[in-house]
């Protein structure tokens, strides 16, 4: 096991509740589909497997496995890596899931997706470095909580034990990571975390703040995630194995990957 892995992953103490953040994999999915859609007709994209990695319950998987099919595209392997070892006493019907991590074997996919992953890792830009290397397109969901309410709230403690996040990021900051890792950002899209299933039935103070938070972002998800926060950001990215395959520009387009202003979910 990767010794950088903190242990309260490692042993499962994360997961003893096994369905922990399964109630918003459905919000995560159909955010990621929507962008992947977008981005697999402008590159002419091919995917026949996938993984995803910190899987959990697995039911982010099965969902974007399901909502794929929807778009035509029907996957001949779904996987779901995890280190905890919860994993190992579940079942996913469709997804088959492995107890490890994808960078730490000798499996090569099409497509792997990372939903809130790799701000809890101690060096990321290793570890998605090592991800790239398995795996020709890359999916991420990142936590934006590099926020004025954050801030002002001292919260990065509180947000360090739990859920255990030890980056804290903005749009910029999370988009010249990926890019210091290697690899090239397609195109992103924000998702509206504070409407996702747990923030509706989470703190009187997050539902307080809802019509604020909306108003916000139907002007800019960009200024909800800087002020108010419960905002992410959905990114799809070729590793250099897809960059090769794909190129490295958008046919047809002056713009450069990446730098299109994307509107609300």
């Amino acid at each position: 096991m990767d010794p950088l892995i903190d242990s309260e992953y490692s042993s499962g103490r994360y997961f003893e509740d096994r369905r922990r953040h399964e109630e918003d994999a459905e919000f995560k999915a159909r955010n990621f589909a929507e962008l992947f859609k977008r981005v697999a007709a402008r590159r002419g994209l091919r995917v026949d497997s996938y993984a995803d990695v910190g899987c959990g319950s697995g039911a982010a998987a099965r969902n974007v496995a399901r909502l794929l099919a929807g778009q035509g595209i029907v996957l001949k392997s779904v996987k779901g890596y995890d280190v905890s070892p919860h994993v190992r006493e579940m079942h996913v019907e469709g997804v088959e899931l492995v107890h490890g991590g994808l960078d730490q074997s000798r499996e090569r996919v099409d497509l792997a997706t990372l939903f809130d992953v790799f701000e809890h890792v101690s060096d990321p830009l290793g570890f998605i470095g090592r991800m790239s290397g398995r795996c020709d397109i890359l999916g991420f969901h990142i936590p934006l909580d590099a926020s004025a309410n954050v801030g002002i709230r001292d919260l990065f403690r509180v947000k360090l034990e739990n859920p255990g996040h030890l980056l804290f990021m903005d749009a910029a900051w999370a988009l010249n990571l990926l890019t210091l890792s290697g690899l090239r950002v397609v195109d992103y899209e924000y998702t509206l975390n504070f409407l996702a299933p747990s923030a509706r039935r989470g703190r009187w103070r997050s539902r307080l703040a809802l019509p604020l938070r909306t108003l916000l972002a139907k002007i800019s998800p960009w200024l909800v995630s800087k002020t108010l926060g419960g905002v992410s950001l959905m990114v799809v990215a070729l590793t250099p194995s897809g960059v090769e395959k794909y190129g490295g520009a958008v046919p047809g387009s002056r713009s450069v990957p990446g730098t299109k202003r994307s509107g609300a979910r």
